[in-house]
């Protein structure tokens, strides 16, 4: 079983204009710095999409956008489907002239999507260079050393990491159906190592809703561990990948998820699933590649 394909996107607020402003003194004729549209991001699609916070993800002065984009309908465009502006590429714009309260120099996490890279300096005019970031989630800028709260402006432009794609895995580890007892009239698990799943997850799965085979099964209904390896997936309680999400787990190397006492992994928890191309910061090497380079299960999660 496998799975791809990118998810659903919002589009940029229309009726918005791109006020232009002029960069401070680093030269002669500076450029013109285009100010990028605002917009309600998925962090998804296939699009070069960018979220700065001042605290955590969702809390403090924000900035949501689109950072190589302009506003209004999708032209039938270069760049394939991109909605793409070629005078925002590569141009420095000043995180003041995004929000200019309580967020430059006081950013501390971000998310940078899509078919692009972008580069954050500690000066206005784009010098003094902190980090670069494609394909990357970072909710606490202050675990990454001297970077946070320092971004005052930043530069992105037009790659296609997605390209380099190809595929990721998803392997779950259900329980033993012997493991189920009743004790004092009530239905619990003594955990027993049950079936293995792996769905690999190839370039035409992505954004694809996927579900456990046989999950109503009585050793599918407590999974003991979740291994994430080369993509990011977004968990379900409905079997449709609808309703009540249960969270976004994994990046570009391994990622285990083990938590069995929860109500994520027993009876009516996890039900389905959709893998996207991988975002965040990899803390482990992928655990799923064979001597070949092909798909293999990564070693067993203890339970």
């Amino acid at each position: 079983m496998r799975i791809i394909t990118p998810l659903f996107l919002f589009l940029p607020l229309t009726n918005l204009t791109l006020p232009v402003a002029a960069l401070p003194a680093g030269g002669p004729e500076p450029p013109v710095q285009a100010r990028p549209p605002s917009g309600t991001l998925d962090h998804l699609s296939p699009y070069c999409q960018l979220s700065l916070w001042q605290h955590g993800p969702g809390n403090g002065a924000s900035w949501n956008g689109f950072p190589l984009s302009y506003p209004g309908a999708l032209p039938p465009d270069v760049k394939g489907s991109f909605n793409y502006d070629e005078n925002l590429n590569n141009q420095c714009v000043n995180i003041f002239e995004l929000n200019p309260e309580n967020l430059a120099s006081q950013i501390s996490s971000c998310i940078v999507t899509g078919w692009c890279e972008c580069e954050f300096f500690a000066r206005q005019e784009c010098l003094q260079t902190l980090f670069t970031a494609a394909n990357r989630r970072d909710d606490s800028l202050w675990d990454r050393g001297n970077v946070d709260n320092r971004i005052q402006s930043y530069k992105c432009w037009y790659t296609q990491h997605e390209d380099r794609f190809d595929w990721c895995t998803v392997t779950w580890q259900g329980v033993d159906a012997k493991s189920f007892e009743h004790i004092n009239m009530r239905k619990q698990v003594v955990w027993k190592r049950g079936p293995r799943y792996q769905d690999v997850i190839d370039k035409t799965r992505i954004g694809k809703c996927r579900r456990i085979p046989d999950r109503d099964h009585e050793d599918w209904q407590a999974i003991s561990s979740i291994v994430f390896n080369g993509c990011t997936c977004n968990l379900y309680r409905e079997e449709s990948c609808m309703g009540e999400g249960l969270g976004s787990y994994g990046n570009s190397g391994s990622t285990i998820l083990k938590d069995s006492f929860s109500p994520l992994f027993y009876d009516k928890g996890i039900r389905s699933y959709m893998c996207f191309h991988p975002v965040g910061v990899q803390t482990a090497d992928r655990s799923d590649i064979d001597t070949a380079g092909n798909p293999d299960l990564p070693p067993e999660v203890e339970i």
